[in-house]
């Protein structure tokens, strides 16, 4: 029985050494402007080695007022580790849900529908980074990009193999992921 409960207590903690919290800055650019903000995104490694990234309750800081989008899910990236470091990337349209944050009236994100998102991102066990384009000027005629970084992160979004530069090589790499 002991080596029953032992078992259980192992498992339990090896599934939540799968997700990590990050805490860094966001940056949301709009039509090439925008601002700076504190947020925490998330990332699980699912069952199947998959990824999932996640924003929970994000709200958009506008000049002071807080304006809700809701919870951003991009789920079953394919990762590529090299170094200790995992790069991930997704090109995948995505459905906001509306956040649970009882502070926040209103949640604009699910009224977006299909929202298009093109992301590169790169992590270890306690930095992260990610570059996010999402196209939505056919509808609301705004190109937005989002940029994440946790304090002690170096390098390039989509340089896969650390040298500094994005070179042929990375996009190859990055394009495997895709494939697989």
């Amino acid at each position: 029985m002991k080596k029953f409960f032992t078992f259980i207590a192992a498992a339990a903690l090896s599934l939540s050494a799968f997700a990590t919290d990050y805490a860094g800055k966001i940056t949301v650019s709009i039509n090439g402007e925008g601002g700076t903000q504190e947020t925490t995104i998330n990332i699980d490694q699912n069952e199947d080695g998959t990824y999932k990234l996640s924003i929970n309750n994000f709200a958009l800081d506008n000049d002071g007022s807080l304006m809700g989008v809701g919870n951003i899910v991009l789920d079953n990236m394919k990762g590529y580790t090299v170094n200790g470091v995992t790069t991930v990337v997704a090109d995948q349209s995505i459905s906001i849900a509306e956040g649970d944050d009882p502070d926040m009236p209103f949640w604009l994100g699910p009224m977006l529908g299909e929202v298009p998102i093109i992301m590169a991102a790169q992590f270890d066990g306690t930095n992260a980074k990610a570059d996010i384009d999402i196209d939505m000027t056919a509808t609301l005629e705004q190109f937005i990009n989002v940029k994440f970084t946790t304090p002690g992160i170096e390098g390039v979004v989509g340089d896969v193999d650390g040298d500094g530069v994005v070179t042929a090589g990375d996009i190859t790499s990055i394009y495997n992921i895709l494939l697989q």
